[in-house]
């Protein structure tokens, strides 16, 4: 009985593991990692102006209350964007083809007309006595070499007369001849010439005064002395300058200076002789750059006209350079971050790639050789390249937050809700407590170059020129022209020409640093965070609800007009302003960002952001 009933177990078992070997071979196989399962794509929504805000289906903004628009796909590259047509049409976005130019390089200078340091003389007497006559006597005078320029008595010079004739009344005395030579030479180092000691010799009488010549031709530039001033040897009696050559001193940037030899032509303009253009030669090259990283070279410049005046301005425009078939684009077209050179080519219709270059010599057609990262052909991006390279940096900063966002929205719709409340009142405080932080600072601290040429380089904040090194200095220290930003700063977008930001579509504002005033605050709005993941407590209901606006008016009702963010005076009354819930004033309306500052007793839109106004209710947040 057992050994049927041990044949009738092991038959089961064979009968088992033949089925799972059957079924192993006939039966197809799946394994988890060649598993695939297929996910439609899915179509996220954002807003313009809160970018964190991210939804799988259409709806309303919590913070804004904007309507949330697609999302565009910020590419699978880092560096490359893409952008739809209707915003590139906006932006207007401008190509140029890559292409081999003939560049001709010339270097620009400033300087000014200074007179040659060996044009100066300086007329001394080297003996004391009197001034008995001045035959030059105005500033300005133009003299010539040896014109009488005035007559003096010097008791030394009567001696040494004498004793010069004593000494030719006895010429057969060796000795005596030996002192008339001596006196001779004494006179010259007076300054008395040849021909005044040969007509002492010749008429034997003794001079009382004698005449000191100019040294060289020229204009007096300054004098000194009066007709019966004392004089002596410490004095200057006469300043001459001769301006029939002169030098144009003028300063070359460092990175011009392998671009100038000595003996090399140039061009001179002078504003002040329109239509006069001058040759000359560098004759000198400063060893030394200053501390500007300016390098100071020197023109000879001949001047018989006398039309050069020293202090002139001068324009210099060094002899040009060719560089012929090299790879070249416009300047304005490669994004000077400091460190490194950027420009962004066109990958697709609308898409769009970073790419790093390395440039060389800039012509005088403004166009900028590229030593290397474009290829001939590539269309590199003219205009509204400063959008996107902005567009670029937003997309890379939110990767991260757009993962968690992403997860986040595919759960059910009171995760999302749930979600979506927890981010306004959150967004709330954030503009609450930054409000405190930043309202008596610009907030875009727009940094340029001081060099006017140069005003293409804009940067948030200090930092140095890309073109010539020198410290960025506040757009607001300088007369370049105006520049255009976001309403909203954290878009971080700036450029030299008017459009719509890339990152929240809003239209560029004019920057105006004297714009940015500061408001008060209530301390309440300062609240602690809520803890992530639970719901809203007390707490962060009140921080919700805390008023941003803070709307005060004067309690006239005939100065209902007179708002103001936070306490202050009247400007009619100058009575204490109150808090608007105080009063019986018309309703007011403000813009949903209280960060613009806007409030109007009129409903409309904003003129900084385009939003429209709503209607002011103190106590709500007004979100």
């Amino acid at each position: 009985m057992k050994e049927n009933k041990m044949k009738t177990i092991m038959i089961a078992v064979l009968c088992l593991g033949l089925g799972f070997t059957a079924a192993y071979f006939v039966l197809p196989t799946s394994n988890a990692a060649e598993f695939t399962s297929e996910q439609s794509e899915v179509q996220l929504y954002t807003c313009g102006m809160h970018p964190d805000i991210i939804s799988d289906k259409p709806g309303i903004c919590p913070i804004c209350n904007m309507k949330l628009t697609p999302k565009r796909d910020s590419g699978s590259e880092t560096g490359t964007v893409k952008i739809n047509p209707a915003t590139k049409q906006n932006m207007g976005l401008v190509t140029t083809a890559v292409a081999k130019y003939n560049l001709q390089k010339s270097v620009s200078a400033f300087g000014k007309v200074v007179v040659p340091d060996p044009n100066h003389y300086k007329v001394t007497i080297k003996t004391k006595g009197w001034v008995e006559k001045l035959f030059v006597s105005e500033v300005g005078e133009q003299v010539f070499k040896n014109q009488p320029l005035f007559e003096i008595y010097s008791p030394e010079i009567v001696t040494a007369q004498k004793e010069l004739l004593v000494a030719l009344a006895k010429p057969e005395n060796q000795s005596m001849q030996r002192l008339a030579e001596t006196v001779r030479q004494r006179l010259k180092n007076w300054d008395i010439s040849d021909e005044q000691i040969a007509e002492i010799e010749r008429t034997g009488e003794i001079s009382r005064t004698m005449i000191i010549r100019s040294p060289a031709n020229g204009f007096v530039q300054n004098k000194n002395i009066n007709d019966g001033n004392r004089v002596d040897p410490n004095s200057v009696l006469f300043d001459i300058v001769d301006i029939s050559s002169v030098w144009v001193e003028a300063q070359v940037y460092e990175q011009d200076i392998p671009h100038i030899t000595l003996k090399q032509s140039g061009q001179i303009v002078i504003p002040g002789l329109p239509g006069k253009q001058i040759e000359g030669k560098i004759s000198y090259i400063s060893p030394i750059i200053d501390k500007n990283g300016q390098l100071e070279i020197r023109l000879t410049i001949q001047n018989g006209d006398f039309l050069l005046k020293p202090e002139m301005y001068a324009e210099v425009t060094l002899g040009q350079s060719d560089v012929n078939s090299v790879l070249a684009i416009p300047r304005k077209a490669v994004i000077n971050s400091g460190k490194r050179q950027l420009v962004y080519i066109a990958d697709s219709e609308n898409s769009y790639k970073a790419r790093e270059i390395n440039t060389g010599v800039v012509g005088m057609n403004d166009m900028v050789a590229v030593k290397s990262g474009l290829a001939k052909g590539d269309n590199v991006v003219t205009s509204g390249q400063f959008l996107i390279d902005s567009e670029s940096r937003l997309s890379e900063s939110i990767s991260s937050s757009e993962m968690h966002n992403h997860s986040a929205s595919t759960k059910t719709s009171d995760d999302h809700k749930s979600h979506s409340q927890m981010a306004n009142s959150e967004a709330t405080e954030n503009k609450a407590k930054m409000s405190i932080d930043t309202e008596k600072t610009d907030p875009y601290d727009i940094h340029t170059c001081p060099m006017e040429s140069h005003s293409h380089i804009l940067n948030y904040g200090p930092g140095e020129c890309a073109d010539c090194g020198m410290n960025l200095v506040p757009i607001t220290e300088t007369k370049h022209a105006p520049v255009f930003v976001c309403p909203m700063p954290s878009c971080g977008t700036v450029s030299q020409e008017s459009g719509v930001c890339p990152k929240c579509n809003m239209k560029l504002i004019e920057y105006k640093p004297e714009s940015y005033t500061s408001h008060e605050h209530s301390k309440d709005s300062n609240t602690s965070a809520k803890q992530p993941g639970k719901s809203a407590t007390k707490d962060s209901t009140a921080a919700v609800n805390t008023d941003p606006y803070n709307i005060h008016t004067c309690p006239m009702a005939s100065h209902s007009h007179i708002l103001n963010y936070g306490p202050g005076k009247c400007a009619d009354c100058g009575m204490n302003l109150v808090p608007i819930s105080e009063t019986e004033h018309a309703p007011v309306f403000v813009c949903p960002m209280p960060s613009c500052g806007t409030v109007s007793q009129e409903p409309g839109v904003c003129p900084k952001c385009n939003m429209k106004l709503i209607e002011y209710k103190p106590g709500a947040s007004n979100d």
